[in-house]
């Protein structure tokens, strides 16, 4: 059994008094018509990077961050809280909630919502997810994996049987064409540029991949905001978490089956955003030169 020591309970006190005061600022701007931008997109693909850097480039909107607005996904993260109190829900279910109710009621043209959205490829991205919220998939993983008794192969199986791998294959149809009325899929992405800006009646999309976030920020946030963002506030919540080594040594030595891979790289999603040659290069990455290259 931990014990909660003073300090971790002062800063369990601490964030949720922060998060109350988001939750708070959230809804009475929501009382508003006011534009705001949203950082909408998938889990682990910089995040916390691209929010904390549009909150100190000096904007006048606020910058609110969800990875879920469909109702169906809105629901089901309430459902892996239940039995806590709305106050003890994560920031990120609270905020969901809040602007997918908007949404539902008023509809996405209610107010100008300017939607950021950084991606990530697939496979890296179910990995990382996969290891944030290990011991949900691996019981006690942290004991075991101390003990010795967790191989690299044991760990790959239940990644491989267990994980819900099509999540970020289907997150642009399910979060912003079902919810925002944008279909991403009929706007060829400029891959030169790494980026991409989508105007309909009244929303804006920027488009981000984040594997090219660090040499395109600066023109695709001049483009999209009329600011100059001098530097990305680099917010790397992997490294701080007690599975980061674990991971890093996974990925770096981990070889995925080849029907996997066909799987997240001859998707829609996989196919529009990623060139033949990446997708090529991502190929060897996971499957090693000999396999990639048959």
């Amino acid at each position: 059994m931990i014990l909660a020591t003073p300090k971790r309970l002062l800063y369990s006190w601490h964030t949720r008094r922060k998060n109350q005061r988001s939750v708070e600022s959230l809804e009475a701007h929501l009382r508003t018509r006011e534009p705001a931008l949203l950082v909408h997109q998938m889990g682990r693909a910089g995040s916390m990077t691209t929010v904390n850097t549009l909150r100190a480039a000096g904007l006048t909107m606020p910058v609110f961050h969800t990875h879920w607005l469909n109702p169906e996904s809105v629901e089901k993260r309430i459902g892996w809280v239940n039995g806590q109190s709305e106050r003890q829900h994560p920031l990120n279910v609270r905020t969901s909630r809040r602007i997918a109710d908007e949404i539902g009621r008023l509809g996405p043209r209610h107010r100008h919502w300017h939607l950021v959205t950084v991606f990530r490829e697939p496979v890296a991205r179910n990995l990382s997810v996969f290891f944030l919220s290990i011991e949900a998939f691996i019981p006690e993983f942290f004991r075991r994996h101390r003990a010795g008794t967790l191989s690299h192969q044991d760990i790959l199986d239940v990644f491989l049987e267990r994980f819900p791998h099509d999540q970020p294959l289907r997150w642009f149809d399910e979060e912003v064409r079902d919810v925002f009325g944008i279909d991403v899929y009929q706007h060829e992405f400029p891959a030169d540029k790494g980026y991409q800006i989508i105007r309909d009646d009244g929303l804006a999309l920027l488009l981000i991949k984040v594997e090219t976030l660090n040499a395109c920020y600066r023109e695709a946030f001049t483009e999209y905001l009329g600011l100059r963002i001098p530097e990305l506030k680099q917010t790397h919540v992997t490294e701080r978490d007690p599975s980061y080594s674990m991971y890093g040594d996974f990925i770096a030595n981990v070889l995925l089956p080849e029907n996997y891979i066909d799987r997240m790289y001859r998707s829609k999603f996989a196919t529009h955003y990623y060139t033949p040659g990446e997708l090529a290069t991502l190929r060897q990455r996971w499957l090693g030169p000999t396999t990639a290259g048959k």
